[in-house]
């Protein structure tokens, strides 16, 4: 799993988070991942991400292929709304799975109470 820079355009801000299939068999994916931002200590910060856009076709992830969501926020300022607390960790739940996987996630900026989540693309 991993974390792309941001990428801002229009007061928008998007992150790409991807997950990679390190196995040698096939793997899907379909639907919503649950993502949180985790503080230093273990708290959560603001709100899980929210569900944007539509659920996809099932998707296949090959051997040492990658399947990503885009994250989406407001750049700082755009409303009136403060920006949350930078994290240290993302907690990520892959769509239909009951563990959690961890990445660290300094840089990212939650801003203006918008924190979504696409569904799981090619």
């Amino acid at each position: 799993m991993g974390l792309g820079r941001a990428d801002a355009g229009a007061g928008q801000i998007y992150y790409r988070l991807t997950f990679e299939n390190p196995s040698e068999a096939p793997c899907t994916l379909r639907g919503f991942p649950g993502v949180s931002l985790i503080a230093r200590d273990g708290g959560v910060i603001g709100a899980p991400a929210e569900r944007e856009g539509a659920t996809r076709a099932q998707t296949v992830i090959g051997p040492g292929k990658a399947a990503h969501v885009t994250l989406h926020t407001l750049n700082r300022g755009i409303d009136d709304s403060a920006c949350w607390d930078p994290p240290d960790h993302l907690r990520v739940y892959p769509p239909g799975s009951a563990e959690a996987l961890t990445l660290r996630a300094p840089e990212l900026r939650i801003c203006g109470d918008r924190f979504t989540t696409t569904a799981v693309g090619g």
